[in-house]
């Protein structure tokens, strides 16, 4: 054992710690009569190992390398995700305000929408309030007016000359039409005249129009006019002087009030209504 100390001083760690396991075992051995073989002497790391460790290295500087580049990628597309929230943020922050704007500018609206439908229901209050006057404000013109022509006629017929005095020709032919007034004629005959102007050429003759001062006289002339021979002899025609409304409500009852005549029935026209035997007849019952 002493003279393997040098020996065993140059050895390595290892190679010693073998050497002694061995020693310790030939010396159990020889006490019990059987040799136990000394250790192999360890031998170096073959090329192939070294080539393994190299590769298991580069696996792991290419895994780590890898690593690094998915972790650049992965901050990467972050940065990316956090610049399209920003930009999304403010995105949503303008169309709030977008939207802010329109809802003041809707409830504006709304308020003068509903200000213009108060005013609009009070001025369609206030136009048929109007309308409704306009109504009773036409009908009661219509009624003077038509009140008014009671005491006028209406003449046609009579040769149209120049010069004439309308007014003489009216009084010498109401004399022949109503005699029994001839002589009140000159102070009831008020105004006598012919309508419209005057037409170059014109073949027919004008009407005229005659006013009366006594509706007893005008009166008088119209209820004789309907028989008298003279109007059917000089093929002149006396009419009454009817506004515009009561010839229209006249027009549509004529054809009952001829089919009465024709019946025997007592049928004529009073103002803008029709009477057959005593009952009274408007358009409006007419057309209904």
């Amino acid at each position: 054992m002493e003279e393997d100390r040098p020996v065993r001083a140059a050895m390595h760690s290892y190679a010693r710690k073998s050497l002694d396991a061995a020693f310790k075992g030939n010396d159990a051995a020889n006490k019990s009569g059987s040799k136990i073989p000394l250790p192999e002497t360890p031998k170096p790391p073959s090329k192939k190992s070294k080539l393994v460790d190299r590769e298991a290295s580069d696996i792991q500087t290419i895994s780590n390398s890898h690593l690094l580049e998915v972790l650049e990628r992965v901050e990467k597309m972050q940065a990316e995700f956090l610049t399209r929230m920003q930009s999304l943020e403010t995105t949503v922050k303008e169309n709030t305000s977008s939207l802010n704007s329109v809802t003041e500018a809707l409830e504006f609206m709304n308020s003068q929408v509903e200000e213009v439908t108060s005013k609009v229901s009070s001025l369609e209050t206030k136009v048929e309030s109007l309308e409704k006057e306009n109504r009773v404000l036409r009908n009661k013109c219509e009624e003077m007016d038509a009140y008014k022509r009671r005491w006028n006629l209406r003449v046609s017929g009579i040769p149209e000359q120049r010069g004439e005095d309308v007014r003489k020709i009216l009084i010498d032919l109401f004399s022949k039409v109503s005699p029994v007034i001839a002589d009140q004629l000159i102070y009831t005959v008020d105004v006598a005249h012919r309508l419209g102007p005057r037409s170059e050429g014109a073949v027919s003759s004008r009407r005229i129009i005659v006013q009366f001062l006594s509706r007893n006289v005008r009166d008088q002339i119209w209820r004789d006019a309907r028989t008298a021979a003279v109007l059917k002899e000089r093929n002149i025609r006396i009419s009454e002087d009817l506004t515009q409304s009561t010839k229209d409500a006249r027009n549509k009852l004529w054809p009952i009030v001829e089919r009465a005549r024709k019946e025997g029935k007592r049928a004529g026209f009073r103002g803008p209504f029709a009477y057959i035997d005593g009952r009274r007849i408007s358009a409006n019952d007419q057309l209904s």
